[in-house]
């Protein structure tokens, strides 16, 4: 059984990477607080955020402070983004629960996947996208995955960068099915990266029959996140400089657009 536990992990790099504590990253505890009532929601961190909406998270959150890993059986973590690879597959083996990274919006109760010994969900073939894992304490997946760390390989601009992220949890699922339930592509990775403009809209930049088309299919994009999506994955280490970074209530609630249709309720504590 999988515990009502929420985990995040923010903060590794001083500068945050370049996107400190945001609005965006505000509504994930906040849609993942409201959607789940957990026992507790973990914020792991090595450099504490510091803003307006911070502040406003703040009071939803177990802080834990962190020293950051530097290597995993002996090869070394070359980048923020693995540490926090293992930072998360260690939290779960100790506490159990669910991790979810800080891009991704709730959409509601995860109470339906707590039955199972771990979940994952597809990003693509092939891949099974470590932004959201669910696990019981000590799970046999979760350890599995962990111990493969003993070939993790990292060098130069990163050419593995997925490797065990994305394609080993896959291939330990394939291979141990009873291990870990696996949910299709649109529980939380769906619009793909690539399919941004099904939640925001067409860019100004496209042709008149583009943007036609693309009002058009915005309610059944609608439709189909409301009955088969738990959350909104958000690619912000993609699309933060165009949607995220500048993201506020008030632009929220302008939305006309699946987006905004899903999200805009969460602007009227603002106003």
């Amino acid at each position: 059984m999988i515990p009502n536990i929420i985990h995040f992990v923010f903060g590794l790099s001083r500068d945050f990477g370049g996107r400190p504590f945001s609005f965006i990253h505000y509504l994930a505890i906040k849609t993942a607080c409201e959607c789940n009532k957990p026992e507790t929601i973990f914020f792991h961190y090595a450099h504490e955020p510091a803003g307006e909406w911070w502040d406003r998270a703040k009071p939803f959150l177990t802080l834990n402070q962190i020293e950051i890993p530097t290597e995993i059986f002996g090869n070394p973590l070359l980048h923020y983004a693995h540490a926090a690879d293992i930072i998360r597959l260690k939290m779960l083996l100790e506490h159990g629960g669910v991790y979810l990274d800080m891009d991704v919006l709730t959409l509601r109760s995860f109470a339906p996947l707590l039955k199972y010994p771990s979940v994952m969900a597809y990003e693509r073939p092939g891949g099974l996208c470590n932004a959201v894992i669910f696990a019981a304490k000590g799970s046999e997946f979760i350890r599995r995955w962990y111990d493969s760390y003993t070939s993790f390989r990292s060098k130069g601009k990163d050419e593995f960068w997925s490797e065990h992220s994305v394609e080993v949890p896959f291939q330990i699922a394939t291979e141990n099915p009873e291990a870990v339930h696996v949910l299709g592509q649109r529980a939380f990775f769906w619009p793909t990266y690539h399919q941004f403009w099904m939640l925001f809209g067409v860019s100004s930049k496209r042709s008149f029959l583009e943007k036609v088309a693309g009002r058009l299919m915005q309610p059944l994009v609608y439709i189909i996140i409301k009955r088969q999506a738990f959350g909104l994955h958000l690619y912000e280490s993609i699309w933060w400089d165009r949607y995220l970074r500048d993201m506020t209530p008030e632009n929220v609630a302008a939305m006309s657009s699946p987006f905004g249709w899903l999200f805009r309720r969460y602007s009227k504590d603002f106003k």
